[in-house]
């Protein structure tokens, strides 16, 4: 797979996710176990990475099932005993059934798909947790905002899009009436973490 270096090392993908959220990576993590109900026994998570999720997942009883295209990161899951697959989740026409849907930090690469992947996502799971940077190096112009498309390659190429706050806005505002769900902007940080209600029943 052609990735950018920290794509193929948990320990350093780790180390770079850190300093890119001021040490508090494993808080994203955090926040979105955070939304969990008593009720939530299935967990479908998609572009996973890490295994963060699947741990807590694990040592609660709770069945844990991710999806990554990154081949290094499913091999890792896998060593630990984790339910992982290795796929593009773009060519996958539906999703595992599940209490809850998660995605953290990976929406943008499927922009231009948006309406698609929300929709299989829905149709997967009530509950859907989405976690988003909204403030991002590789949205910049210069050497700065170059080096970080660069070096910021997860097996798709090099992309340009990012999402800020008022685009992942306009694409939720545009489709709740047409998917039929309400959203909840639960904080907005580096990251924009929301939850997804289904309310076509």
């Amino acid at each position: 797979m052609n990735t950018s270096l920290i794509y193929r090392n948990i320990y350093l993908y780790r180390l770079t996710m850190n300093i890119l959220y001021s040490f508090r990576y494993k808080q994203r993590f955090c926040d979105v176990i955070a939304l969990f109900s008593e009720q939530d026994k299935i967990v479908t998570e998609l572009c996973f990475g890490d295994i963060y999720i699947a741990n807590y997942c694990s040592k609660n009883n709770i069945l844990w099932q991710g999806f990554d295209i990154n081949n290094y990161f499913v091999s890792y899951a896998l060593k630990n005993n984790f339910s992982a697959t290795n796929i593009d989740i773009s060519q996958m026409q539906s999703f595992p059934k599940a209490d809850v849907c998660i995605m953290i930090g990976s929406l943008y690469h499927f922009h231009n798909e948006a309406e698609s992947m929300l929709l299989k996502m829905l149709n997967c799971a009530p509950k859907i947790i989405l976690s988003e940077p909204i403030i991002n190096l590789s949205s910049g112009k210069g050497i700065i905002g170059f080096l970080a498309k660069k070096f910021t390659n997860a097996g798709k190429g090099t992309e340009a899009f990012r999402y800020n706050k008022k685009s992942i806005l306009k694409t939720l505002n545009r489709l709740t009436e047409k998917l039929k769900f309400k959203y909840k902007i639960i904080h907005i940080q580096r990251d924009i973490l929301i939850e997804i209600i289904d309310e076509r029943n």
